[in-house]
């Protein structure tokens, strides 16, 4: 007899083995050509259930009707041929021995009927078993979890604090902490730190529907449920370290789990973010999303008919008890201390000027009493910006940082809280961790050469600004038409150098917009974009473009400073003979 849904489970110790559970346990060692049976008969196999209403089983086509199978059925991970067993009619077995002789180990307490759901054995001790039990066809909407420590000879009920007719159907052990389980339920997940002695409801967003699984894989929850999809709780770790003392401490910063390193694909960089609903393209289907900007300019995203992907960077979480009176910064710094980025949560002042004229470059954290979330998207700060040009069009972000370990440190209220992490190549990449180097060297290179030029740039409008406001200041004043003279001569010779690094849009309103591409700086801005298209080292005509345009930009810059040593310089010591506001 074979259920509609019945178990078929690979061996956990040997890949070509497989079972399956009818009303006796079946194994094939050939890829299912041929088959032998392991077990007797495990169920009640009770003559008044074996037939459906009306008459007798049809087998060609009535599985959803057959009752008295194995429903459940796990090899243990520990020891290879030890077998447990558990029928849809209540009955639950265990072999030692590969097979050959079972025993009935169905706990004493479990009503007689009972539809053994679920069988989870522990992944950290041999003799543990945890069991899932369902009586709703019976009109019993009652919660039936058991667990063993010694093989099935003795079972502990384990249903405190779930409600009394919330009936379950699975049970899972978190393989990295041991005594943290999860339950599906008919309304939802439960979790329990205690190995079961309390349930504490874990629902978090997750709709009110039937959990029919649970599976915990690379250091996520998988919920599977009737008729709500599938849905995942990302990153266990949090919960591992967790203990009861959280009320104790005004502050907790987590340790993230190792993240792998993806580079930001090219249709996120393209993804614009428009009022109203917005259209994410993915393998040829069409999401629909709105989004919302909070005042700490994170863009959150709700999908509205599909699933939302893990944010990627690098995800943060802190617990702040009470809301820090001052604000609160999170630094991070390579393995040797070096820092790389520093975030800090907004004050009342802040958060007003930000709402006024947002900048939305500049993430912030959030200082909310109970628990954080912060998501770093792993790149170095955005370049500054050019003063007067469009600030969208002429900043460029930082490269991303490449593999290894990083510190991080959160201040509040005085009181210091580190954690280190590591990041990881991309899973899904041949790359080698020198070819990775490589590139970030180059985009490093790329984004100091930018930012040096940004600096030097803005250091080049202001000085031609003052000198033009002096000739403005002095015009008409015969005692200095000199001064007028050679300040408009300077502002000249100073927009010559600036244009053979950056042209300028004279035209108002077309910042940044007229000469894109037309001049050394913004055809840098491009080749981040080429350097970092995907996980390969630079190709030989990267280097060489970036030589070029270092060499073009690296000579303007010198030729300003040059001008800076000498003529401007005797220009300031005459303004200083005046008694008039230098030039710097």
């Amino acid at each position: 007899r074979f259920a509609w849904t019945y178990p078929i489970v690979f061996s956990p110790h040997d890949p070509n083995t497989l079972y399956v559970g009818g009303n006796r346990i079946m194994k094939s060692t050939d890829e299912g050509h041929s088959w032998a049976p392991i077990s007797p008969d495990l169920t009640r196999a009770d003559p008044s259930t074996l037939q459906i209403t009306g008459g007798p089983i049809n087998r060609d086509g009535a599985g959803a009707e057959v009752y008295a199978t194995v429903f459940a059925f796990a090899e243990s991970p520990h020891q290879p041929g030890v077998f447990w067993a558990g029928s849809d009619d209540g009955l639950v077995h265990i072999s030692k021995d590969n097979g050959e002789t079972w025993e009935d180990i169905t706990p004493a307490e479990l009503p007689e009927w009972s539809m053994i759901s679920m069988l989870e054995l522990s992944p950290h001790d041999p003799a543990t078993c945890y069991l899932a039990a369902a009586r709703y066809k019976l009109d019993d909407y009652a919660p039936y979890l058991y667990k063993t420590n010694d093989y099935g000879r003795t079972w502990t009920a384990i249903n405190n604090g779930i409600r009394a007719e919330d009936f379950t159907r699975v049970i899972r052990c978190d393989p990295a902490r041991q005594s943290l389980l999860y339950a599906g339920t008919e309304t939802g997940v439960y979790i329990s730190f205690d190995d079961g002695a309390r349930w504490q409801r874990f629902q978090l967003n997750l709709p009110v529907t039937p959990i029919h699984d649970l599976l915990v894989k690379n250091g996520d929850l998988i919920a599977a449920t009737h008729g709500r999809s599938f849905w995942i709780l990302d990153d266990l770790t949090r919960l591992h370290q967790l203990s009861g003392d959280l009320d104790n401490q005004s502050a907790l910063l987590l340790r993230p789990r190792d993240t792998q390193r993806l580079l930001e694909s090219i249709d996120a960089r393209r993804l614009v973010d428009q009022p109203g609903k917005t259209y994410q393209s993915s393998t040829g289907v069409m999401a629909a999303y709105t989004h919302t900007v909070t005042p700490e300019h994170a863009v959150e995203r709700q999908f509205l008919d599909s699933g939302e992907n893990l944010p990627r960077g690098l995800l943060i979480s802190y617990y702040l008890s009470p809301e820090p009176e001052s604000k609160i910064t999170l630094s991070v710094s390579d393995a040797d201390g070096n820092p790389l980025r520093e975030f800090t949560s907004l004050d009342d002042a802040e958060r007003q000027k930000q709402k006024e004229k947002p900048d939305r470059s500049i993430l912030y954290l959030t200082a909310n009493a109970g628990w954080n979330r912060f998501v770093w998207d792993l790149r170095l700060p955005t370049s500054p910006a050019i003063n007067g040009a469009d600030p969208q069009f002429e900043r460029m972000p930082g490269p991303t940082v490449t593999t290894g370990a990083y510190q991080m440190t959160l201040q509040a209220d005085g009181e210091e809280h580190r954690q280190s992490f590591n990041l990881i190549k991309d899973a899904s990449s041949s790359a080698a961790e020198d070819d990775s180097r490589k590139q970030f060297e180059l985009l490093l290179a790329i984004y100091q050469l930018y930012s040096d030029a940004t600096e030097k740039l803005n250091s080049m409008r202001r000085q031609r600004s003052q000198l033009k406001s002096l000739a403005e200041r002095l015009a008409g004043n015969e005692q200095h038409g000199a001064i007028v003279d050679q300040a408009t001569a300077l502002g000249d010779r100073i927009l010559e150098i600036e244009m053979g690094i950056f042209i300028p849009d004279l035209r108002e309103g077309w910042a940044g917009r007229l000469n894109h591409g037309t001049d050394p700086l913004r055809r840098l801005s491009a080749l981040p974009s080429v350097v970092g298209l995907g996980e390969f080292p630079p190709t030989e005509q990267s280097y060489a473009v970036y030589d070029k345009l270092a060499g073009q930009i690296r000579g303007r810059m010198d030729e300003f400073d040059a001008l800076c040593r000498s003529e401007i310089a005797d220009l300031n010591r005459l303004l200083v003979d005046k008694d008039i506001a230098l030039i710097g």
